[in-house]
């Protein structure tokens, strides 16, 4: 594999492109769909809740609307007459009948009203039509007592109950005397549980979603699960637990047969609304997003494939062609170039570089011609040296003979100059022979112009055996003698000085001499920091010598620096490190 892409920047480029655009569209997508599942999710759940609030305000409504009709009942005047009766009242009863019968036909979610007296009297009660016949009994925990001056009881019958009421829901309350306040009976208004449960069922949960309506004890009271008698909520799930919190989800359940459970307890009864959503639910839609997303991936990871080996091929087919025409090695042809691009510019680049290499070519071989007869003139100058310091001693050993002093000297001077100026090529001294290379300069200068100028040296001790780059001295008393002292046409004064300054030597020539105007000076001063070249007779040569290589040959601020007033002479130092610290 390491092989096959290694012998094309054409594979490379397509394996690197279209694997790192495919798996953030890869990565995208199981993001996009993971998102998408869990909102569909988030979503059944929140429309669920919402469900079950809508739930609770219709089951609200129906609980409100029997207890006021439970409240109306109680203090009609009618019941009231017929239970503090000693004895039953058949007009009484029989209007009371006819206004029950009205309210029952009036609601279909109430299946039975009865007014049961609390003495031997006839019990007056009416069903609707599918639980007539039907017996509704009070439950056993429904008595009467002076110490409960007032209680309501919702409450489901199970057992025999259950099956002799046909699955009611009922609500109980005492009837007490609106004069004396004494107990006369109790009221008993039941609902319907099949119209609960139609209400339950016509909840629009979504899917294969239900509604169960518990009691406080967990029982189902209504729903598309309740079967004959009172089943509670553990017997359709093991283990389960409703929080004490008025509503929240739970995950019930492994696998295929995993369940959402919303519940929602309703504020003023002890009911408790419960949405089941299987997860079967979730899945199907998970399915769908699954396969659109899937398509989706694939689409653009065919497109964008395409694209990239469109725009890969494009670039890489005048490489190709660069490459083939390297192989060729032919620097004659002048490729051509197939755009202004990159590739275009760096075809370009190559034929200018294949130019350049013709030239050096054909230069190399001047080189190696002229190397041969620089190797000649090499042999020829290692014997002028010796034959130079040969001929200077000998017109010394003359001038001595014929007692010439002054052309001793001067020959002496000037043999002791070329000797430490051509040093076998090495470029540092100790400041003490640059001194003494100075002196013999002095004295050869001194020699040519008798009585025109006096150089005083002072050179500190600690100073002496330090190493510096030599040759620096020279150019500059050079420069104060010609330029500063001789143009005055009186005798000057030249002062060399080199003393420790911190971790420095300061060497300083001061000259009495002509010295230059402010224009003069701020031009020499720019062309030694631009390194441009002086003018013709400006006598700055030797000056910009000097500072190109101090700057070159140690770091910091090392250059040349120059004072001068017209009139009065010039002042130019340096300063350089006490150890050798210079630049490669």
């Amino acid at each position: 594999m390491n092989r096959w892409l290694g012998r094309s920047l054409k594979r490379k480029l397509s394996f690197i492109l279209i694997l790192a655009m495919i798996i953030p569209i890869i990565s995208l997508g199981f993001f996009s769909y993971a998102t998408a599942s869990s909102l569909s999710e988030e979503k059944a759940k929140l429309t669920g809740m919402n469900i079950l609030r809508q739930l609770d305000t219709q089951l609200q409504l129906m609980v409100k609307d029997v207890e006021s009709m439970s409240v109306f009942l109680i203090g009609d005047e009618d019941v009231q007459q017929y239970l503090r009766a000693s004895r039953s009242n058949v007009v009484l009863r029989t209007s009371i009948i006819v206004f029950l019968t009205n309210l029952v036909f009036s609601k279909d979610y109430i299946a039975n009203i009865s007014i049961i007296p609390n003495d031997s009297k006839e019990v007056i009660s009416y069903s609707a039509k599918q639980f007539q016949g039907r017996s509704f009994a009070l439950p056993e925990d429904s008595t009467l007592s002076e110490e409960a001056p007032s209680e309501k009881l919702w409450s489901i019958p199970s057992g025999e109950e259950a099956a002799a009421a046909g699955n009611t829901i009922t609500l109980t309350r005492p009837i007490r005397s609106t004069y004396t306040y004494q107990p006369l009976g109790f009221l008993a208004i039941s609902l319907n549980q099949k119209v609960i449960s139609r209400y339950l069922y016509h909840s629009g949960m979504e899917g294969d979603g239900y509604v169960l309506l518990l009691d406080r004890d967990n029982r189902i009271i209504a729903g598309q699960e309740q079967v004959s008698g009172a089943r509670d909520l553990a017997t359709l799930f093991p283990g389960i637990h409703l929080s004490e919190t008025s509503s929240g989800f739970l995950n019930y359940g492994k696998g295929s047969d995993r369940i959402t459970l919303m519940y929602y307890k309703m504020p003023n009864t002890d009911w408790t609304l419960v949405g089941v959503i299987p997860f079967a639910q979730y899945s199907s839609e998970n399915q769908y997003l699954l396969r659109l997303t899937a398509l989706v991936i694939a689409a653009a990871a065919l497109i964008i494939a395409a694209i990239l080996l469109f725009l890969i091929s494009t670039i890489t087919r005048p490489l190709h062609r660069l490459s083939v025409f390297l192989k060729q090695g032919n620097l004659e042809d002048k490729l051509p170039v197939p755009s202004v691009d990159e590739v275009g510019r760096l075809i370009i680049s190559y034929n200018r570089l294949s130019r350049r290499i013709r030239r050096l070519t054909a230069q190399v071989k001047e080189n190696e011609a002229r190397k041969k007869e620089a190797d000649l003139l090499a042999l020829q100058a290692q014997i002028n040296p010796h034959f130079l310091y040969n001929t200077l001693a000998s017109v010394h050993w003359m001038a001595l003979m014929n007692r010439d002093s002054g052309i001793a000297v001067m020959v002496d001077s000037l043999s002791s100059f070329l000797r430490f100026s051509l040093n076998q090529g090495e470029e540092f001294c100790e400041v003490q022979q640059e001194i003494a290379h100075v002196e013999s300069y002095v004295q050869i200068q001194s020699i040519r112009y008798p009585q025109q100028f006096t150089v005083d040296f002072e050179v500190d001790p600690c100073c002496r055996h330090q190493k510096m780059l030599k040759l620096l001295l020279q150019p500059l008393i050079e420069n104060a003698i010609l330029h500063g002292v001789l143009q005055t046409g009186e005798h000057g004064r030249i002062s060399i000085k080199v003393e420790p300054s911190d971790d420095e030597m300061r060497f300083t020539v001061q000259d009495n001499g002509a010295g230059m105007s402010p224009q003069v000076l701020e031009q020499l001063r720019s062309s030694l920091s631009m390194g441009t070249q002086p003018r013709s007779g400006s006598g700055s040569y030797g000056l910009r010598n000097v500072h190109s290589r101090l700057t070159m040959h140690y770091s910091g601020n090392t250059g040349l620096h120059i004072e001068s007033e017209q009139g009065r002479g010039t002042r130019v130092s340096f300063k350089i490190p006490e150890s050798i610290n210079f630049l490669a």
